[in-house]
């Protein structure tokens, strides 16, 4: 089920998504200051929901790719496991 849920957004796209909403978050209000459009409730709350939708995104993912890359990294750094149990000081032989 996890794997079917990571290939169905990627990470990129994700992290885009969430940029966009942070910047609609930004644009909207800012239009609204500027007379553009309506101040209302809704759009309050909507620009609100955005900046924090795209926050949240942005968080998730990141760190999620940072602890892929931490797993990648500890994967290669692991010294090589050696299935021989002798002694390598030959005094137990």
């Amino acid at each position: 089920m996890m794997n079917a849920m990571k290939n169905l957004i990627s990470q990129r796209s994700l992290i885009w998504i969430g940029i966009l909403f942070v910047s609609l978050g930004v644009v909207l209000p800012f239009l609204t200051v500027m007379g553009v459009l309506e101040s209302t409730f809704f759009l309050a709350f909507l620009t609100f929901l955005l900046q924090l939708g795209g926050i949240i995104i942005g968080t998730i993912v990141t760190s999620q790719k940072v602890l892929e890359g931490r797993r990648k990294y500890r994967q290669k750094r692991k010294p090589p496991v050696e299935n021989d149990h002798e002694s390598k000081t030959d005094w137990m032989k």
